[in-house]
């Protein structure tokens, strides 16, 4: 086994943590740990959703020395996809100052507009790709500002949890420009930091990482690292990208006409295309993905948060333990059309379901879900973007019959390579480039 090349990839979830050891074909080995967010306070008693960072770090680390464990430490290289989106403010050592922020937070709309003004959506996206949003960094920002403004007028470094990880690897500053899309603070078309926002936030440019690209290297870890992990001393590591492009690299979902379906905490429809303008006029969430190697920028398109609200209704009225595992079964057993039963997941999650039988609750969730990707495709469908081949990803793609349901839902070929794997898959391939 140790004479061959392997890699390991993350996929840093938002309450989770996922890798594989990866040979350049196949899954070795995985490994997964849990990490949990607290209640935290700035200065003034200002509270937000926060995180350790450094318990956060240590948590992925041990994940990727077990598996650095299978092969005695021979690892080639290392890179992470990541749901980004937590802001972490350093002091002039490079050390927290604060817990992290989650993406998960609340809107900091007030605190957002007092430093800013009011961003326009439209604005914003074409700037960052994104139209703007108050619970991700640029937002995290603007509370520490009003709150505890002495924390950023001190600081070191600016980052998000991926780029506090890497840095601890190697002792090297970067973000790449797929990670650093919910950042909002970078311009997606010219790689570099926007100044009116850095001007609010009253920071330089020099507290921010350096921009590259993903697949970049970064640098190989440092000796501290190696040895604290026992891995290879010459391990090098790798800039990753957001989590649904690197599940499309691991699916080959790389020209016009192809599809992923990542169904995680939310499920996303993400696809390569060419033209941006497209996606920034119609509020779809653009990527930089292979814009600069191949012409065309990542699209995504969500069912957001949907993941909860399923989990809510099987909650409520299938099973809260084992919930998985009994949801899968029951709906095995009933059959197509759930006996007329008809759940809408977004907005029917706070519904009472007592009156029909845990088979037909659990088929129709899954039915209820299909159509809302269909929904999605029948809009997109109008703005002339088709597909011809998918390809699914997350955890409903271990169901076999979730699969069937949406395939023929969709009326298309619905295929799964890396299925639950797809993120840190795509992660590990970029060690091979």
């Amino acid at each position: 086994m140790t004479d061959k090349k392997f890699s390991i990839g993350l996929d840093l979830g938002t309450s989770s943590v996922k890798a594989v050891l990866f040979d350049g074909e196949r899954v070795v080995k995985t490994a997964s740990a849990p990490f949990a967010f607290k209640n935290s306070k700035l200065d003034d008693g200002a509270e937000y959703v926060g995180f350790c960072i450094d318990e956060y770090a240590e948590t992925v680390f041990s994940v990727i020395s077990r598996l650095a464990e299978e092969v005695d430490g021979k690892i080639l290289g290392i890179a992470m996809a990541s749901a980004s989106g937590n802001t972490v403010v350093c002091d002039k050592n490079y050390n927290a100052k604060i817990d992290a922020y989650s993406w998960t937070n609340s809107k900091f709309e007030v605190e957002s507009e007092k430093i800013y003004g009011v961003i326009d959506r439209k604005e914003a996206a074409e700037i960052s790709g994104w139209g703007y949003s108050y619970i991700f960094p640029l937002a995290h920002l603007a509370h520490v500002k009003v709150h505890s403004p002495k924390t950023l007028e001190n600081c070191g470094k600016i980052c998000m949890s991926t780029e506090y990880l890497l840095y601890k690897m190697t002792g090297k500053w970067g973000i790449d420009r797929s990670t650093a899309v919910p950042f909002f603070l970078l311009e997606q078309k010219t790689g570099k930091w926007h100044k009116p926002y850095i001007d609010a936030l009253g920071i330089t440019e020099d507290k921010l990482p350096a921009v590259y690209e993903s697949g970049d290297l970064l640098g190989t870890v440092t000796e501290e690292y190696a040895y604290k992990y026992k891995i290879d001393k010459n391990c090098k590591v790798y800039f990753g990208s957001f989590d649904h492009p690197s599940g499309a690299i691991a699916n080959g979902v790389v020209e016009e006409g192809e599809l992923l379906l990542s169904c995680g905490t939310s499920w996303v429809l993400f696809f390569p295309c060419s033209d941006r303008n497209k996606l920034i006029e119609n509020r779809i969430l653009c990527d930089t993905f292979l814009s600069k190697e191949k012409g065309v920028w990542g699209a995504m398109s969500s069912v957001a948060q949907v993941s909860k609200k399923i989990d809510k209704i099987i909650e409520n009225n299938i099973s809260k333990t084992d919930k998985i595992k009994l949801f899968n079964e029951y709906s095995e057993k009933a059959q197509k059309g759930a006996g007329g039963l008809k759940i809408n997941p977004v907005t029917d999650f706070d519904k009472d379901f007592s009156g029909y039988s845990k088979e037909n609750i659990a088929r129709a969730l899954m039915e209820g879900a299909a159509n809302l990707l269909k929904d999605k495709l029948d809009f997109l469908k109008t703005l002339g973007i088709e597909f011809n081949s998918i390809k699914m990803a997350g955890g409903p793609s271990q169901s076999k019959l979730w699969v069937d349901i949406i395939r023929y839902t969709l009326d298309k070929p619905v295929d799964v390579v890396y299925g639950v794997d797809s993120g840190a898959v795509g992660a590990a391939m970029r060690v091979y480039k």
